[in-house]
């Protein structure tokens, strides 16, 4: 088990001697024996390698620590079709290697699109299926039955330059092509029906973290100070690798730099990226966490932006969003996809929670958008997402049903979840925030904190959802 090392005042000179050692190299403290991984640097937490009997042994050795067990945390993304386990293969019939190839548009305008998760479900009661990603001539090479003639579903999901989509009872040919929406920057997603094109000067002398995969490189974005917190790989490894953390932070603060490119909700606010993803891991250690909300605190940002979640609560984080809110700062997280229960960290007491809406038809015909619809709509012809999480800890809502914004490497993609409401309801807050400077330079404390959320909560508008699903209503 990998533990963080929380202390008390009298222990933390000591702690901060404790340095992260070679593979081989071990520390004895209060008689056990345990091996230094990584050490934050805001306050010296040290995460290091122990069994459960060892962190019993080192919390009743020396009361002055606390060990909290590493929790891990996932980018806030909408649920999709997935391939859990592979078609079964029989001896008589050896398996067909299918191959598709990927397009953005059809007919003469039809481009191909690499990137591209393709998903084709041959039982979609048990997720029995294959999935490949397209390569750069777009094509994906898929291994399925040899009787296989017609998928009950197959579904594609692009990173970049299309709409998704999904197909039932689709009948299989080697070398077709399937077609998707290609994605226009003019189009009029949900964010931009329920909110005025934003008007590029907004947002000013306002801080904001993104807390997430990393950001950029993107001509659209303006990174004013980027860090890994990951506490396990250089610091200055902040950009994306994975597109989510970029998405977010076009939202925000994108300034369309391109002449066609993204305009975030606050385009002149100083965005901060803290990139708490390790490459290779499949989600973000409550320990970078933790590391990223002190240090976007250290940093001076106001607003704090967590698209991410879905674990077990953690006091590591928990006391770091108590440190955000008692140095002035918000927190503003993702609620959730599942669908149920307010996930972590946005449960928190202390945390804006935000919920997804979507608006009905801000989609291109045939998209895969139109899975997320319920009713009954609201105001705006509005609806909240299937998939957002819901309860009594949602303190907003926002659009997160496809969203446009930018993808690294100076790209732009579709996506949904609460990971996009979240990041329109900090960019909102920041304009406000921006054009509130009574509160903008008050005193960076607890009472500043409140008069944030106040002003978030007094200007959010009424969809006609339950407080359960909206909070106090539609980020404004």
């Amino acid at each position: 088990m990998a533990g963080g090392i929380f202390t008390s005042n009298s222990t933390q000179q000591w702690l901060r001697q404790l340095m992260p050692r070679p593979q081989d190299g071990m520390e004895t403290v209060a008689g056990v024996t345990l091996r230094v991984i990584a050490s934050a640097a805001s306050d010296g937490t040290k995460v290091v390698a122990l069994t459960p009997n060892e962190a019993a042994l080192l919390q009743a050795g020396m009361p002055g620590l606390r060990v909290v067990p590493e929790r891990r945390y996932l980018p806030a993304r909408a649920p999709r079709l997935r391939a859990l386990r592979k078609p079964a293969v029989k001896a008589a019939e050896p398996p067909q290697t299918l191959t598709l190839r990927v397009t953005a548009g059809e007919g003469q305008h039809a481009k191909p699109l690499p990137d591209c998760v393709v998903v084709v479900l041959t039982d979609v009661a048990t997720g029995t299926g294959v999935e490949g990603t397209s390569n750069a001539r777009g094509e994906v090479r898929l291994r399925l039955p040899a009787t296989l003639r017609q998928a009950p579903i197959v579904a594609a999901y692009p990173l970049h330059g299309a709409w998704a989509r999904e197909w039932r009872n689709l009948p299989l040919q080697a070398g077709m092509a399937i077609a998707l929406p290609a994605l226009e920057l003019g189009f009029a997603d949900a964010r931009r029906v329920l909110y005025e094109a934003p008007k590029g000067d907004e947002g000013g002398g306002v801080k904001v973290a993104v807390i997430d995969t990393g950001v950029g490189p993107h001509a659209d974005l303006r990174v004013a100070i980027g860090r890994n917190t990951t506490l396990v790989e250089p610091v200055d490894q902040w950009h994306d690798e994975d597109g989510h953390g970029t998405h977010v932070a076009g939202v925000i603060g994108g300034h369309g730099a391109t002449g066609q490119g993204v305009s975030g909700e606050a385009a002149q606010v100083r965005l901060h990226a803290y990139r708490v993803f390790e490459r290779g891991e499949g989600g973000a250690s409550n320990a970078a966490i933790r590391e990223a909300i002190r240090q976007a605190v250290l940093d001076g940002c106001d607003i704090l932006n967590m698209s991410l979640g879905g674990g077990d609560s953690d006091p590591a984080i928990s006391e770091a969003i108590q440190f955000a809110r008692l140095s002035g700062a918000v927190c503003v997280v993702a609620a959730g996809n599942e669908g149920g229960p307010v996930s972590f960290p946005a449960n928190d007491p202390l945390s804006l929670a935000v919920a997804a809406v979507g608006i009905k038809g801000a989609w291109p015909k045939g998209a895969a958008q139109q899975r997320h619809l319920t009713q009954p709509p609201g105001k705006h012809d509005s609806f909240v997402a299937r998939f957002s999480n819901r309860g009594p800890q949602i303190r907003q809502a926002a659009p997160g049903v496809g969203i446009i914004s930018t993808i690294h490497r100076d790209r732009y993609g579709v996506m949904d979840g609460t990971s996009m409401a979240s990041p329109v309801a900090a960019g909102v807050l920041a304009r406000v925030l921006a054009s509130t400077p009574e509160v903008l330079n008050s005193p960076r404390d607890a009472r500043r904190s409140e008069a944030i959320l106040e002003l978030a909560a007094r200007r959010a508008e009424d969809l006609g959802f339950p407080a359960t699903m909206q909070g106090k209503g539609l980020a404004r």
